[in-house]
């Protein structure tokens, strides 16, 4: 009776919580794409009732299933960051089919990956850099301006205690 107990319950433990996936993009030549000087990550998406949410170039903010962000990049690490919390939907609804901001500018009306996630986790954004050579020169003029990337949610994530880890042995592959 307790295994069938533990059975029903491991469903509810794996969806009852938000996990951040970190994306590993590479160029048509297969170069890593380093957003950042030695950067890891060039995409990032949240989970979602047992999708990923996230910001696609050409569709905006949609859910997307674990296959689908799989075709995106290479998901390289997941960090947990809640067991008890789910994401709220009123705020996610909201955010849903909103445009791509393709000039990464924090604070109109489009959103970018790493924006999007920072906003449903109440993480600040800060002064950008644009120092990686992947850049060209219109976005190394924006140095200064408020935003954020996914490697900063990386490390504000980190920095915080949270761990990072592999999605082979996670909930998070179920879907």
């Amino acid at each position: 009776m307790k295994f069938i107990l533990l059975l029903f319950l491991f469903p509810v433990y794996c969806f009852a919580r938000i996990d951040v996936a970190f994306l590993e993009l590479r160029t048509y030549d297969g170069k890593v794409i380093q957003l950042e000087p030695n950067g890891q990550f060039a995409h990032i998406a949240i989970s979602y009732q047992n999708k990923w949410l996230h910001a696609h170039p050409y569709r905006g903010v949609e859910i997307i299933s674990t296959e689908a962000l799989q075709k995106i990049g290479a998901i390289k690490t997941i960090i947990t960051i809640s067991k008890k919390n789910s994401l709220n939907e009123s705020v996610v609804k909201s955010f849903l089919n909103t445009p791509y901001d393709s000039s990464f500018t924090w604070g109109n009306d489009k959103l970018y990956c790493s924006e999007l996630v920072a906003k449903l986790l109440n993480i600040q954004p800060q002064a950008m850099k644009f120092e990686a050579s992947f850049w060209p020169q219109k976005f190394k003029n924006l140095r200064g301006q408020f935003g954020i990337s996914p490697d900063d949610i990386f490390n504000f994530l980190k920095n915080r205690g949270y761990q990072s880890h592999d999605i082979k042995n996670q909930c998070s592959k179920l879907f």
